[in-house]
């Protein structure tokens, strides 16, 4: 291969060679950096609260604007999930197969997703705020030819040995009744077992939910700073015992000796 020699060139050509030699080696190392530059997409990471494992899909890092979606299988049939990015709400959905599953549009910064979780099936009485609602139970007929009538029981906070469990009743153009009983606290602890025993927070996924004609039927019940609720328009096929047994139970506290009389 033949070399360029610059020995018989005029000083003004050495110059133009120069300039155009050392132009090529500048853009060789500059030009292509530039592209490289290009191409780097920078990724921000995702600090999973030490539980990375226990979600699909999940990768370390992601580009800002992308559309991330977590599943998180790993569900127990007794335990509240909540789920929150840089401490703030975030999208949660549930779907057969994938368990919860989390999306959002990945900011550019680095974030935090925290996966919350607890036993939705201990109740932990108030100790000092008394009348807050902590079950209710609802019933009314809805046929064409009924009264209007509804009863309803419902239990509120009172104490650490004792609630108040309060009777209504209405029927036709009557004013609504109310009784008031001050019972043991045990009846709390046994309407959650049989919350627990029908698994009724998990109506909420109902796949094939039945309804019930002619009757109406609902039951609210305290669940930490929420409420929980269920009624006989979306319920499983034998839905109906687990609201009858709850009922029946309330009923059996309804006696003379723990007649409130305040």
């Amino acid at each position: 291969m033949s070399t360029i020699s610059t020995k018989h060139l005029k000083p003004i050509a050495k110059l133009i060679l120069i300039c155009l030699l050392g132009g090529a080696v500048m853009f060789s190392f500059f030009g292509c950096g530039k592209k490289e530059e290009e191409n780097d997409v920078t990724k921000y990471k995702v600090d999973y609260c030490g539980q990375k494992d226990s979600y699909s899909n999940a990768e370390d890092a992601y580009p800002a604007g992308e559309q991330v979606e977590l599943y998180y299988p790993f569900i127990a049939t007794d335990t509240d999930y909540s789920f929150t990015l840089d401490d703030g709400p975030v999208k949660w959905d549930y779907e057969d197969g994938k368990g919860f599953v989390i999306r959002f549009t990945m900011p550019e910064h680095d974030v935090t997703l925290k996966c919350t979780h607890k036993n939705s099936m201990i109740y932990e009485p108030p100790t000092e705020q008394r009348d807050v609602l902590l079950l209710d139970s609802y019933r009314s007929t809805t046929g064409a030819s009924d009264d209007g009538g509804y009863d309803e029981i419902s239990l509120y906070s009172y104490d650490d040995s004792q609630v108040m469990l309060h009777v209504y009743h209405q029927e036709g153009d009557a004013e609504e009744t109310e009784v008031k009983y001050l019972v043991p606290y045990e009846v709390v602890d046994r309407c959650y077992e049989i919350i627990k025993q029908h698994k009724l927070r998990e109506w909420k996924t109902l796949k094939d939910p039945v309804s019930l004609d002619g009757t109406k039927l609902v039951l609210k019940f305290k669940d930490d700073d929420l409420y929980v609720r269920v009624t006989s328009d979306k319920m499983p096929r034998d839905g109906e015992k687990a609201f009858s047994e709850i009922e029946a139970l309330l009923k059996s506290y309804i006696k003379d000796e723990y007649l409130f009389k305040g």
